[in-house]
Parts: structure tokens; sequence; C-alpha cells
């Protein structure tokens, strides 16, 4: 049966407790039994919510709008039109508004078939036109769209459309368009790559061909048509021959254009617009602009704005939907009949008899009759009244209805209501949403009355709280804190570690030190660890968590009393192998992982994220399809059928906000759950053979047919190749106490009985008389040979030749294990470094190990005895041929296929009380882990492991292929619609994608939708959720994980205001100066030149070859082409003194514009004189370096630099994003698009930084190198006096603050970044795919100013200045070394030196010729929109900055909610106030150019509600008040200050904020 959604809930709920659960330890049953009662009162998961959509009207059909010659008889040539299909009524208003030459605006929700209201219309107006006598060639309508996904869409559907129909050409003209099909092969060629048979000859698809022949529909995106009225060759596009039919614009997705970009679009519109001799009509559309009724106002005003066009409310289409009749209801389902009903939607006739009990209902199908059946019943109509006001939650819900219907009856109910259907339309949609979160962590306190806490808490009880996390391998408990000196009395004090996130951190995090402390006296594996890794004991005071070295006797200690002191054990890593902030080696079970073997509870966002799609993905269970057919041979001897039984497919769509998030997960989950179909495999096997021993090598042959015929893993490895990591990866347990050994399910025997059984009990015993010790059985001896062995498993020392895997295979998949270890058995103690691949089995340094000390514990003897029993053990096992020797030395390792797979069905297990420990062997009671003093005690692991996650995973996880792609941006285009096909057709369970789906991309049915973060806005929630329901037979499932910041939180806090939240308008205020003179210059150089082209060609051409002089005289001739279009098309309107070319001697604009010359003449001018001072003392290659890089700028391109200087649009242009090309093996490859903003780019495409993609690891290598040329080098200096960035293309420029005038003192060579503005390219790649992607992290925004033009407001004693185009500063922090002449580079971190001698290749994979990599950083400088706020009651830097920070990011939390915009979207920062002694807070828009919300906050009302909001933040119970937590003021970006945050600074500020303002804090 499948499950319904509730019951999808209720799993869900219940799988992740069990989880957690499961997965943390806590070392006694006092902290054990706190945690688990914790965990039980935790309000883990919201949901489910429903929320209901009343169904559309219908209006007409196509045929019946034809026979109306309301619709072009030529639609029935059209391809794929379903010409008796009725319409949506929005529909067939939408084609007759068209008609009437209206200007309309169509807001109708997701799924209502939005594309029909504008394509339709279009074509049947083109045909209207065409069947007049108008064949007149040129753009008929041009359509806009954000992204290029939708552009590809919509061209694919005209394909079929259109192919039909000659006379309506149609094409797209972006950036993947080729100029001609020299760039772009053949028309043929080009089908090919996009899987069509044949192009259309209507489908033009080179640049060349629009130029000449301008299709009737051109579809493009903004950033484009900017760059088409620019450049001189792509003008013939807008001349007004080509644009005497121009009919229609059409704006899809208008939801998007707000802010700036509203602004710049508004502008865009009016200068293509301006060509035409009439104005096209304007067509938006986007499934959330508004709600009728109560957005009518502002939906007008935008599309106003926008378009510059009249509207009228009455031009605003939304969706028309059905109301339920409120007439008196003539029956009510029972309870039981609601079930009958459910379980018989596929059989008619039970159907029929259920119904017949109340009513007489007839239908054609079951879905006809339920509908009627339903009008009438009075339980639907409760439904339907209950939720009519908006999504309550299901539990609330279901208590209306109790006791006469249960839970399960009205979940079934819901469902019945949303198969129920007549003429394709529903009674109404019932969608369900659940909300799911993070835990912030585990706090406990110790002495006498220990409590634990899962809310971050300093103190509880009066008890300083610390943090506490497991191994990964063996849930040892760790405190994860830091060791820091009190400012007062110079005591050492343990505080939680607040100052990095260990699961995600780059950068300078990276080298933030975190103590780690086991809370049990450590004991050590195989002679006792890696030789860097040991432990010292600590005492520390339970009450204030003042530490000391115990064995410091002479130690300040605090005055709290010895009654609080404790002990903890620090482990002590001389040097870190790789983990950032974490340790490589647990002391408690001697696991060692490269990546940290330490967990705290707060799951990282995507261990917790890939768990949960686990779960979601087991909580699908869509039950299986029965085929029946006819036996196919001659002869019929029976009338029975052949049944087959085939599963039917489980998808869902996984939503992430970003590229690398979507790409990561994909790998993520994919790797999740192929580690559980691994050990679920080993299972199968054994219970598939009787539960019989198996030999490991004929294990794998079992497991390689199996994975053959169960197609079951993608990627590069072959059946065999995974049938052996099913095997190793338990045979080396590498999941330590979470392997199915370590959970008794199975176990691995070393081959040795045919040696045993040639033993007899007697030899054994006459053995152990020489060493006094007393009887034992042939079992126990076997017991005690594996467990003396078991070190060959856990070092590794196993031969793994009978394997086909490579090396870099087994690293990529078992985890942290090396490869080629030996054992010996006793290396040679000596003066010569210990060889880290040899693991003595006697110890080399101490008196005992492991070994030596469980032989002790286990036969009761003392340890020289135990030491002799093990070599003569050792020495006889030898001498049979288990071990294999190497060469001539004295080291061993075992064969894998000397093992043999056995099953614990029947075996007994036991586990040791104290550590927890489960072995299948067992020696007189004796414990194996070091320091333990257990005994071991017989268990049944059925009942032991009862609930335990992981074990019932590997016992009843379903063996089935799934199949988890990417789909985002970053692949080609043909690859990511070949996924979206597979997805559409079930071939694909799990599509991990970006935002890139959220907008009306198809994708067929699909009934569950997984989002793995809150969205920004409830307008992004409802597009991605809209995914969800196009299926009649389910109900759909929203799954939404709420992941530890301060945005999700709030939304888990209440989910409704996200399910049906409220969605505004985008909001923009046109009249911006800045904005429209940007517009003007841009336009102007458009006609310019296509006057004077060759001045287009590059900056020497503009700048030194008197351009720029050619085109002032041009602006000073005042044309009058240029100066009509300006005032009668762009100006008329705009409430701005710009006509009769007074924009021309604007201020803003020659200041600009001169700068640009001066700025750009200036830094040749600089450059030049370097070159020259160089030469004369010699140095020759300093003098080389100047001139390449002043030839970068002389021939870098015009319409690049005009956008860096603000002087035109910024927007969209490919000036501030850069690639990050794909090479293997020297070759380019061209199926990868990596693309990303600068300020992106210069940490997730920084050498040595890693990037996924379509599940393939890429590391970054190499910098692009100008051609001819060395980059400009920008040095900077930060003032000591103001705090201030001071930048200069040399360090001479940086003498003086450019702010305070205050000197610059350095005491060397100032560092000096460089901007990759050419991008980067990969080189060899290290790790596989399934350690998360490394990058270093680019730092804080630094405020460098420079604009002097303000805007001024005040609330109260507050002053708020505004300023546009102030410039900004980001670089990545990190040290690079690169080559100058191949671009390779690479990240040393802890490295200050000007230069490093390496030898290395070039990206072509030969042999560079220089050796030298010279030190840079890598930098980006922007400008945007800076808000300052001077606020009196911030006084004194020095002493109040960390206050001001905490009240800072509350504000951003508060203006982003408040604003109902991305927190990305904006940025803050605190600068030192010199003349006021003040701290200053400014708040900056991180869209380059600005997108206007800095600037609202001059408005009062909107920065008294964002401040309330942020108050709002602040004011909840999510922490202790003296610190901060990811739910009000934490976030990832601003790790470096977690340790100063506290809410209750933030909370003091704003309190008195609002008690100067004298309002009150709520509204």
């Amino acid at each position: 049966m499948r499950r319904t959604a509730v019951e999808k809930a209720e799993f869900i709920d219940k799988e992740y407790r069990e989880y957690l659960r499961s997965s943390y330890s806590f070392g006694n049953d006092k902290y054990q039994d706190l945690y688990e009662k914790r965990l039980n009162e935790e309000e883990l998961y919201k949901g489910p919510f429903l929320h209901m959509s009343m169904p559309f009207k219908k209006g007409r059909s196509l045929n019946q709008l034809i026979d109306k010659n309301i619709v072009d008889s030529d639609f029935r040539k059209l391809g794929n039109i379903h010409l008796n299909r009725t319409l949506y009524l929005h529909q067939e208003k939408s084609i007759v508004k068209i008609a009437d030459k209206r200007n309309i605006v169509v807001t109708t929700g997701t799924g209502s078939g939005k594309t029909e209201c504008f394509l339709y219309p279009i074509i049947n107006e083109i045909m209207k036109e065409k069947r007049n006598g108008n064949k007149e060639p040129g753009i008929r309508a041009m359509f806009l769209y954000p992204m290029n996904a939708l552009v590809n869409d919509q061209i694919d559907r005209l394909r079929e459309i259109l192919s039909s129909y000659p006379e309506i050409t149609y094409g797209s003209f972006t950036g993947d368009t080729p100029e001609n099909y020299k760039d772009g092969g053949t028309r043929e060629k080009f089908a090919e790559n996009n899987g069509i048979a044949s192009l259309p000859d209507n489908e033009l698809v080179t640049r060349e061909e629009m130029r000449k022949n301008p299709p009737s529909l051109l579809f493009t995106n903004y950033s484009m048509l900017e760059y088409m009225l620019i450049r001189p060759k792509d003008s013939v596009l807008f001349n007004p021959e080509n644009l005497n039919n121009w009919r229609f614009i059409v704006l899809d997705e208008a939801h998007t254009y707000g802010g700036a970009l509203g602004i710049e679009l508004s502008m865009l519109l009016k200068r293509v617009t301006g060509f035409a001799k009439t104005k096209p009509n304007f067509i938006l559309t986007s499934a959330t602009l508004g709600e009728k009724n109560k957005s009518d106002k502002d939906i007008v005003s935008f599309a106003k704005k926008l378009t510059s066009v009249d509207y009228d409310t009455s031009d605003i289409i939304y969706a028309d939907r059905l109301s339920f009749s409120n007439e008196v209801r003539k029956y009510a389902l029972d309870g039981k009949d609601i079930s009958l009903i459910k379980n018989s939607l596929n059989n008619e006739t039970e159907l029929g008899n259920v119904l017949s009990k109340y009513a007489s209902i007839s239908g054609n199908d079951a879905k006809e009759k339920l509908y009627n059946f339903l009008e009438g019943e009075y339980n639907t109509w409760m439904v339907y009244s209950n939720l009519m006001n908006g999504p309550k939650n299901f539990r609330d819900l279901a208590k209306k209805f109790e006791p006469e219907i249960n839970s399960k009856q009205l979940s079934d109910l819901i469902d019945i209501i949303n198969f129920a259907e007549k003429d394709g339309m529903g009674l109404f949609e019932l969608k369900y949403h659940s909300f799911v979160r993070a835990l912030s962590g585990a706090y406990v306190t110790f002495g006498k009355n220990p409590d634990l806490t899962l809310i971050k808490k300093n103190y509880l009880n009066g008890m300083k709280a610390f943090e506490v996390g497991n191994c990964r391998y063996c849930n040892a408990t760790y405190v994860i804190g830091k060791i820091v000196t009190g400012n007062e009395n110079g005591l050492n004090y343990l505080i939680q570690n607040d100052e990095v996130d260990i699961y995600d951190n780059y950068g300078d995090e990276e080298s933030v030190y975190v103590d780690y402390f086991l809370t049990e006296k450590p004991s050590v594996g195989l002679d006792d660890a890696e030789d860097d890794t040991k432990y010292e004991e600590y005492t520390v005071c339970a009450k204030c968590g003042c530490i000391h070295k115990t064995a410091n006797l002479n130690a300040r200690i605090c005055d709290c009393g010895q009654e609080y002191s404790f002990n903890l054990y620090k482990v002590e890593e001389k040097s870190k192998k790789s983990a950032a902030n974490n340790i490589n080696t647990c002391l408690s079970c001697g696991h060692r992982n490269k990546n940290g073997i330490v967990k705290t509870v707060s799951v990282g966002k995507d261990e917790g994220t890939a768990l949960i799609g686990q779960i979601l993905y087991d909580a699908i269970d869509e039950g299986e399809n029965t085929s029946t057919k006819k036996s196919s041979g001659g002869l019929n001897f029976s009338k029975k059928k052949i049944e087959k039984i085939v599963p039917k497919t489980k998808q869902f769509l996984c939503f992430s906000d970003s590229r690398q998030q979507a790409s990561f997960a994909s790998v993520f989950m994919d790797s999740n759950q192929t580690r559980l179909i691994q050990k679920r495999l080993l299972l199968k096997l054994l219970e598939e053979n009787n539960y019989q021993d198996i030999a490991v090598n004929n294990a794998a042959s079992l497991l390689k047919k199996e994975i053959e015929n169960k197609h079951l893993f993608e990627g590069d490895m072959d059946a065999e190749k995974n049938a052996w990591i099913c095997i190793l990866k338990e045979l080396l347990l590498v999941d330590g106490r979470y392997s199915a050994e370590g959970l008794g399910l199975l176990y691995f025997d070393l081959n040795i009985d045919d040696i045993l059984n040639d033993t007899s009990e007697e030899e054994i015993n006459e053995m152990f008389k020489g060493f006094n010790i007393n009887r034992i059985s042939k079992k126990e001896f076997h017991d005690l040979v594996e467990m003396i062995l078991l070190a060959f498993r856990t070092t590794p020392a196993i031969d793994y030749s009978c394997s086909p895997l490579t090396t870099e295979e087994k690293v990529d998949h078992l985890d942290y294990r090396r490869f080629n270890n030996y054992i010996s058995l006793q290396e040679v103690k000596g003066n010569g470094k210990k060889k880290s691949y040899i693991r003595s089995l006697l110890p080399i340094n101490e008196k005992e190990n492991t070994v030596v000390e469980y032989v002790s514990k286990a036969l009761n003897c003392e340890v020289d005895i135990a030491k002799n029993i093990i070599f003569s053990i050792f020495t006889a096992f030898e001498e049979t041929g288990v071990f294999q020797k190497k060469d001539n030395e004295e080291i061993y390792q075992i064969q894998a296929g000397k093992y043999v797979l056995k099953s614990g069905r029947d075996k007994k297990f036991y586990v040791c009380p104290v550590c927890g420990r489960v072995i299948p062997y067992n020696v007189n009671n004796a414990c194996f882990t070091k320091g333990c003093k257990g005994e071991l005690m017989e268990i049944d692991p059925d009942e032991y492991f009862t609930n335990n996650y992981y074990r019932k995973q590997y016992q009843t996880k379903k063996i089935e292929r799934i199949v988890i792609q990417e789909h985002t941006a970053q692949i080609e285009r043909k690859v990511a619609k070949q996924y979206q096909k597979d997805f559409k057709e079930k071939k694909i369970n799990i599509l991990s994608c970006s935002t890139t789906f959220e907008m009306g991309v198809d994708i067929g049915d699909l009934e569950t939708v997984y989002m793995r973060n809150v969205p920004p806005t409830p307008a992004n929630y409802v597009q991605r959720a809209g995914r969800a329901g196009r299926r009649k037979d389910s109900s759909a499932f929203v799954l939404t994980y709420c992941s530890a910041k301060s945005h999700d939180y709030t939304y888990f806090d209440d989910p409704t205001k996200m399910i049906a939240g409220i969605i505004q308008p985008p909001h923009f205020d046109v009249a911006n100066e800045k904005i429209v003179l940007r517009h003007l210059v841009a336009a102007s150089f458009g006609f310019f030149f296509i006057k004077q082209p060759e001045y287009f060609d590059s900056i020497k051409a503009l700048v030194f070859d008197n351009g720029i002089q050619v085109y002032k005289e041009y602006l000073d001739g005042k044309p009058n082409d240029l100066g009509e279009y300006i005032d009668n098309k762009l100006l008329y309107d705009v409430k701005l003194d710009y006509k009769n070319y007074k924009w021309v001697v604007d201020k803003d604009f020659l200041d600009k514009l001169n700068y640009f010359v001066s700025d750009i003449q200036n830094n040749i001018k600089e450059l030049e004189n370097c070159k020259e001072e160089a030469s004369k003392n010699d140095e020759f290659k300093a003098a080389d370096s100047y001139k390449k890089q002043i030839d970068a700028i002389m021939n870098s391109k015009v319409i690049d630099d005009l956008s860096k200087y603000s002087i035109i649009p910024k927007y969209g242009f490919p000036v501030d994003v850069v690639n990050l090309d794909v090479y293997e093996n020297g070759y380019k490859r061209h199926d990868k698009d990596l693309s990303r903003d600068l300020r992106i780019a210069i940490s997730e495409y920084a050498p040595d930084s890693e990037v996924i993609v379509d599940g393939k690891k890429y590391t970054s290598r190499y910098i692009n190198l100008p051609k001819q040329s060395e980059f400009l080098k920008h040095y900077y200096e930060i003032c000591p006096d103001c705090g201030r960035v001071n930048i200069s293309l040399t360090q001479y420029g940086l003498s003086k603050c450019n702010h305070c005038g205050g000197e610059l003192h350095f005491s060397q060579e100032p560092e000096c970044f460089v901007v990759p503005e050419y991008g980067f390219k990969t080189g060899p790649n290290k790790e596989g795919t399934r350690i998360k992607p490394k990058r270093s992290y680019s730092g804080e925004v630094a405020y460098v100013g420079g604009n002097t033009v303000k805007k001024q407001s005040n609330l109260g004693q507050i002053t708020i200045e505004s300023t546009s185009d102030d410039e900004l500063f980001v670089r990545n922090k990190s040290n690079f070394y690169y080559c100058p002449e191949c671009g390779y580079a690479e990240l040393k971190k802890n490295y200050s030196v000007p230069k490093i001698e390496k030898e290395h290749k070039n990206y072509r994979d030969f042999k560079c010729n220089n050796q030298t990599l010279y030190k840079i950083q890598l930098g980006h400088k922007f400008k945007t929109d800076v808000t300052r706020f001077i606020i009196p009651i911030l006084r004194s830097y020095e002493e109040n900055r960390y206050k001001a920070l905490s009240f800072l990011y509350a504000f951003l939390e508060g203006i982003s909610e408040a604003f109902n915009i991305e927190r990305n979207d904006i940025d803050g920062l605190v600068e030192k106030n010199m003349d006021l002694d003040t701290i200053d807070i400014l708040i900056f828009d991180n869209v380059p150019g600005g997108a206007g919300h800095s600037k609202r906050l001059l408005n009062q009302d909107e920065l008294i509600k964002a401040l309330r909001m942020a108050y709002k933040k602040v004011n909840q119970n999510c922490c202790d008040e003296d610190t901060s937590c990811y739910n009000c003021l934490r976030n990832y970006y601003n790790q470096q200050y977690h340790k100063y945050l506290r809410r209750k600074d933030a909370k003091d500020i704003i309190e008195q904020i609002f008690k100067k303002l004298n309002i009150p804090l709520e509204e």
C-alpha cells in the first residue's frame, strides 16, 4: 500500500528522530536519558499543513473560438495544438484583451497555462495580419526572459507548433546563439546538438540570419538586448523598417524585475521601443505578482513603471477560480466507507456499491462519479470551509472531524477529493506542506547534577555549559571548545567554540584552532595511534569553566571549590593532516579520517539535507504496477495470463539556492543511498544463500551478478568494482560501530578452519601450558586469534590484488583508509624515523598496547606472558601461509580472499556495558577496548538494537536503482535538456536543481518537491511548491528543510507565512537620476558607434586615438535624431530636467566621463613612468611586466570599461562574470559551462578551489592571463587611524590616507591584488566527489567610498545618508603563488615570501619553462548604493565595535524580512566616525550598481518596519541572551565574529533607539 501524505510526514518525523537517537551517544545513562528526553521534547517537524487551491474556470475551446471568428482558422494548421480542449477562462480573456490592443498583466498562479495567455493571442494576431495581406518581414513580437533556460524551453515548444506553419519565423538571440554557421556548424549540426531530427525552415539559428531577415518572433534576455542596442552591427535589427509591424513585447516572469533591475529594464524597454513608429503592446506574465482585490493598485503601478504605458485594473488578468457550493449537504460519509472508497478507486464496481449507500450517482468513470458524489457530501464541504481562509495544520484540522472520522480516514478523504475530476477539472486541489529543522547542538553541564540541553546556552542552572559531540566511528564523547585567558584575572577558561563552523569553513576560518577533549581517559589502538597524536589530562571547573593541566601542581585556579572539579583529556595533534577545525584521529577507537572524526549534534547542512532526502525517498512508496499479457507461444494450454510486477517510479525534485549546492547535493545524496544499498546487498546475499558462509572472492562474484542484473549503481565503476567496494567497506570496518558487523548483522572470519581442524584442543592447551594458562577451548582460541589479527583489518594491512580497484577508487570510496600498509610482529626500535605504513603488533615504545592489554585481560596473565603468547601465535600462523610477506622484509599483509563472510543470524554477539563495543568474539568476557574494564555480556542484537536507524536501514532498505542527476546552468544545454526529458519520462528519480526550475520549466507529472532550505520569499516558495501537484492519482507533498540560520528559523516558527504569505509586486522608483543618465549615455553611444564604428574596437581607439573627443564633439553638435529620440522616446514621462541635451552638461555625467578618461590615462602614465624607472635600473623583467600591463589596458573592450566605470548600465553584462574553463588531459571540455560573478568567483573558482559538475569534481589550477600583457596590480593598505582601505596602482601612492589624511605606516611592501577578470582553468583533480568541495574564502567587503553626492534624512537623532555608486572592495585573503607564463597557481597557507620555486605543467599538460611563482591575492572592486546611519548612542569604536556588529547583523536580518528580499541581496559593515567618535552603520546593496534596497531605508516607515523586524529576531528565545546562534545573528559569512555577537547587545541598542524616538517597539 502507498503511504498517504500524512503517513509520509509521520514516517519522516519518526525516522529522523531515530537517526538522531541512533547517531549520538553521551557515555553514561544520565546524559543519554537526558538527550533522548530533550529529543522527544523538541519540535523538529511541523506539519503537514494543508493548503487549498480552487480549480480554474473553463472557457471555450479553440475550435469554438475559431467558429466565432475570434481565433483565425489557420490555427488548425498548427502542430501540437489541442483544438477541442477547453481553454481556461483567463486564457480566453487574454485572447480577447490582446485582440482589443490592450496592455495586459497575467498573474494566474502556477500550473495555470500562462504561456498560452500570450503565445496563442500573438500567433492569432499575426495570422490575421497575414490573412489581411500584410506579409512584410520584420519583428512582430519580442519575448524577454530572465534566463536562457526559459528561452530554450519556448523555442522547443514553438518548433513543434510552427513547424507546419512556415509563414511565421522565429529565433532566439542570446549568448548561446552562434554568429554564423562557421561558428556553430551547419543547420544539421545545430539540430544534432539539440536532439532535433531536423530544423524547420522558419527557425533562424544564427545572428547573421536574424540580422538579414529579422524573425517574426524574437526571443532574448534583457542583458543581450542591452548589448544589441550598443553594438553597431546589431543595430540593423532595430531599423524602423524592421519594426513597422512590431505589435507585442512579452515580459515573462515579471516578478523578477525589482529594485535597480526594474529601473534598468524600464529604461531599456523605452530605448528599444523608441525605434518603432508605434509602441508595441506589453504583455506581462507571472505566477506570483499579488492577490486579487488586495494588490490591484500596486500591480498597475508596477506595470506602469516598468513599461511606461497605461494600464487599468481591468487589464490585470487573474485566474478565475470556481467556488464550492454552499448548498445544504445531503449526506456525510462514514469513516469506514471513506477508506473503502480509497481502496476502490481502481474498481468501479466496488466504488459504486459504496456510493450507492448514500445516493444514486452517475458518471462516465470513477473520477466523474466521485466528483458528482462529493459535491453533495458534508465532510468534503467541511474540508473546504476550514481551509478557505488559509492553510492549517493537518492535526488541527483532524480534531474537527473526530471522533466520527479519524486521522487516517481524513487523509484518505483528501486523496479522494484530489482524485475526483469532471471534464478535466477537480473539486479543489489540496496540497501538503511540511517543514523539518536541524538541531543546533547539544550542551551539557558536569558535576553532581549533570544536565543537557539542545538549545545553545553558556550556562544552565548556574553551571557552565559545554558543547559535546561524538566520534563518527565509536561514539566516544568529546567536549568541543576553546581554551582562552580571562582578561581580568589571567586564569584560563574552557569556553564554547564560537569562532567557526566545523562543517563549513574556508580561508582564515580553516586555521582557527578548536580544542577537543575526551570525557573518558583515552585508549588508542595499534602501537597507539599516530606518533603526533597524544593526549593530556586537564582539570576543569564545572561551575565557571576554569581549566588547567592536571600535572601542573602550581596552576592558578578559581575560587569555586574542589567539589566542582572534573577531568577532561585534551587531544594534542602536532600537525594537522587535513581536517579543518577538527581532529584526524580518535584516541578512543584509533579510527582516522582526514576530514575529521568528531561530529556535533548540529548536523551540517549537506549531511542533514541528504539524510532527509533519503528518508523522503523511502517514505515515497509508489506501490507496483501489474502488467498482464498472454503467452506468446503458438499453443495456449492455459487460460492463465502472464503477470509481471513492475515497481512504480519514485521521484522528487530537489531545490537548492545555488548551482554548487545543487551539484554537491546530487553527489552527496547518491553517496548516501549507495552506502546503504551496499550494506543491504551483503545481507541479502547471505539471505539468498540460506545464511551459509561465503568466501570473499565468491561473494564478490555473486554481488557482481546482482549489481549487473539490477543496474544498481550509476557512475564510471563497473559491477565488479562496486561489488568489491561493498565487501571492503565492511571488511575494513570503514563505518566503525555503524558497520553491519558493529550492529550484529554479519561478520568476517579469517579462514583458518582448516588449520584449526588439523590442530587438536590438546595441542593448543599444550602450548598454553608453557605460559601457565589453564585450559582454553578451541572456540576461545579461535576467538583469541581473530581478535589478535583484527589489526590487519583496522590498519588495514590487506592485499587487494584480487580486486580490480585502482588506488584512486579505493581512496575515494573507502573513506579514511590508507593503502599498502603492513603489519610487523615488532618493529625494531631505532634512531631512524618510524615508517608510517608499518604497524607493529607488539609495542615499540610502551609496555603494552591494545592487543597486549586484551590478551592479558582475556587470559588473566602478565603483560610479558601476553607478549609471548602473541609472538607464538603470530609465528605459528606465519608458517601456515596465512600472512603474505613483502619481499625480504619482515612485514606482512593478509589477502582479502582469505576472509569469509558470515551471517550474524545465529551467531552470539557480545557487548561491553561500559564502552558499548559490540563484537562477535568472546574470551573470558574481556573487552577489546584499551583501558576499558567492562566485562562482555551476551546480547540478542535484534533486541539490543531495537529502533536503531542504521540497522533497520541495512535490514529493510529496498535494493533498487536510484538515478540522481544535477540540473543547473553549469552543465551543457544538451545534457541538461536530456536530463529534463529523462525526468519527465521517469528515467531519473531525483533531479537536483537550482532556481532554474522555479520558473515554468516543463517536467511533467510530479507529486513531491523537496527544498534543501527555506526559499528567500513566499513568491519563490510558491513557484517551487507549484512544481508538485501535477498528478491526479495522489496528493502533492512539499517538504522543506530548515537549516540552522535565522531566515529558516523564522519560517519554521510559523510556516503559514511561507506557504501562503503575502506576495508583493516588486518595488522600485523610476526617477533615479543616475540610472536614467546611464541609459541616456548608453543610447548616445549606440548612435555614436553606428556613425563611428572604428571607436568601438578598443580602449586605445576610444581614449587614446581621440575617440572620446570625437564623441564629445558629436554631442556638442546636438544631432537631431539623437535629441528627438531621447526627448520624445526616453524622457517623455521622466520628471528630470534632461531634455534639449541638458543631460550632456550634467555634472555627474561629465565627472564620470572625465574620470573614465583621466583614470585610464593616469594609469597608463603611472605605468609608463614605472617602466621607464625600471629600465633605467636595468630591471628589465619588471619593465617588461609594466609594458604588458599597459597593453592590457589599451586592448580592453570598450563596452566592458564603459560599464566598469558605471557610464552605461551595468546589469547582466559579462564584465563582472568570469568562467572556470574545464580541462581534462590538456583538452577543454566544451560541455561544461561554469560562470560566476567575480565577487563569488574569487572564492569559488580561485586556484585549489573545487567544484562539482554533473557528478564530477574539478579543481581550479590556472588563472587565465591577459593576452600579450600582465595583470594590473593594485596595492592596498588599511589606515591605522580610521580603518579605511586605500588602493593604488603602485606602492608609492600609499603614503597618506585618502580619507583622513593620516600617515600610512607600513614596515614592508604593501599587499597587492589582481582582478582575475579573464577567469580560471581547471587542472588535475585531487580528491573524489564524496568529499565536499574546498574553496578559499573571499573576506569581508571593505568600504572605499569616493562618491560625495548624498541624499539625507533623519529619524530622531539618527542621521541617514544615502549615496549611489560608492566603491567597495572585496578580496580573497589567501595568498596564491602564480606563474606569469602559464597562469599555474597554488594556494599556500602560512606563506608570505614574495616568490617560490616550483616545477609545474601548463594547462596543456606540458612542462612550463618558468619555475618561479609570484605571490598575489585576488580581489574585486565594485560600485553600488550605500546608506550610512550615524547613530549617536553608538559611541566609542574601540569599546563598542562588537556591540555595533551585533546590531548590524540583527538589522540586516530585519531588513531582508521586512523588504521581502534575499538576505544575500544586502550586506553591511561598521565604520569608525572620527569626527563624532561614533560607530557608523553602513548598509549596501550586494548587486553591482545597486538594487535600490538600501535606499528604501531613507523612508522612515520602511526603516521602522525593518528595525521592528530586527527586534523580533533578537527577542526570540533561541539561545542565551549573552551569546548568539544561527537562529538569530550568526551566519556562514560572519564566522570570524561569532564569539563577539550577543543577542542582548542588539536587543538593547534597538530598545534604546525606539525609546529615544518615543514610539512603540511593536505596531
